[in-house]
């Protein structure tokens, strides 16, 4: 189980949003282990930007320095978010060859355009890898009670 904020959830909408038609991407800092409480959002560039709208890398450099800055605190990095241009919340084939960290958490944003052909994010859903089996399991994701990307 995830739990995550609605202003969390706003701060990866817009972000996805703003990335659109590419993917937009950044990292998950929390606490525990069931649940995992995301405690905050923090925005990374997608290192792929530019090349092809379907694949994402997140900057080293930030997820350096997060790490770094968590150091002898209680959170730590519980997972990673990313944005699915004109695609579903679930992760895709290319996900799946990429993931390097099964054990963190998946958060996919679908983001499609709107009837003014403005980029609106839907609702995300959350994942996570079996290392051992290669399955995708999936997460229940809370706090998002009521929220409508429209909204955002």
């Amino acid at each position: 189980m995830i739990l995550l904020s609605p202003a969390d959830w706003r701060a990866i909408a817009t972000a996805a949003e703003t990335a659109f038609p590419g993917e937009g991407c950044g990292l998950l800092v929390g606490q525990g282990l069931h649940p995992v409480r995301v405690t905050r959002v923090v925005p990374a560039i997608n290192l792929c930007a530019g090349q092809r709208n379907d694949r994402f890398e997140l900057d080293p450099a930030v997820r350096f320095a997060v790490q770094r800055g968590l150091r002898g605190t209680s959170e730590r990095v519980v997972g990673h978010w990313h944005s699915h241009p004109n695609g579903r919340a679930f992760p895709s084939a290319e996900d799946l060859t990429c993931a390097e960290e099964p054990a963190l958490i998946w958060l996919i944003v679908p983001v499609q355009p709107d009837e003014t052909g403005s980029p609106r994010a839907g609702l995300p859903g959350a994942f996570r890898l079996d290392a051992t089996t290669g399955q995708v399991e999936t997460l229940t994701l809370l706090g998002l009670e009521g929220a409508d990307p429209a909204d955002f």
